[in-house]
This record gives C-alpha cells, structure tokens and sequence, in this order.
C-alpha cells in the first residue's frame, strides 16, 4: 500500500533538516542501505539549497511518495529557469547538480505545471545485493 506525506516548511535552509529527517525515517523503514540513504540525502539536499537560491519562496512544499521499494520525492512549485537547467539530465553539459543527481537517484522527472514546475527524484530500495 502506497504511503504519502506531504510537508510545508519555510523557505530557508534551517527547514531543510526537518525534510532531511523526514527522508531518514522513510529510507529506513523501506530499509534502504546506509549508502542510499547517503546517497538520497545529497540529491535533494543540494536540489533544495539551489532552489532555495534560484527562486524567492516563502514556502517550500515537499511530498513523498513511498511503494514497493520506491521512494518518490517531489518538490515545488518552482519557476527559475536556471535551476530547472540544472536539474535536467541531459548527455550533454550535464554538470554541477545534473551530475551529482544522475549518480544518487535513479530518475529525475520535471512535472510542468501552468508555467510553473515540480522537481520529482525517485530512489529505489537496491535487493538482492549479497
């Protein structure tokens, strides 16, 4: 059965420890590695500390979506050009938070939303490992 939480928090840099928290609690009862949640840490932190500083917020609205494994973690709404460049996960130019994002999380979805747009970073819980 699918899980979802959704968090509103203000837009600064002090909040994201609570996401943070929220991401540790949900990696560990899907019973993610230590290196994932590692790795999930790093992506939507630095995913957030650039949003925070490419667009002016007052809120930041987090969801998380958690099934079979998967945990999805969207976040928005947004509308700076420069950060959604930076998300992107193109071959070519993929530098800085594209790069950073492409080796930490599985996928890297934009969801278009009446000129503005969500950032989704989905990590799937790695079986069968030993």
């Amino acid at each position: 059965m699918a899980e979802r939480i959704d968090l509103e928090v203000p837009a600064t840099r002090d909040a994201l420890s609570t996401v943070r928290m929220v991401l540790g609690g949900l990696g560990a009862r899907l019973d993610f590695s230590l290196d994932d949640l590692e790795d999930l840490y790093l992506a939507t932190g630095e995913m957030l500390r650039t949003a925070l500083d490419a667009d002016a917020l007052d809120r930041l609205s987090v969801k998380v979506l958690i099934d079979d494994g998967v945990l999805r973690f969207t976040a928005g709404t947004f509308r700076s050009a420069k950060l959604r460049a930076d998300v992107s996960t193109h071959a070519e130019d993929c530098l800085d938070l594209c790069m950073l994002l492409r080796t930490t999380v599985d996928d890297v979805l934009i969801e278009d939303e009446g000129g503005a747009y969500r950032v989704v970073l989905v990590k799937r819980r790695k079986v069968g490992l030993a």
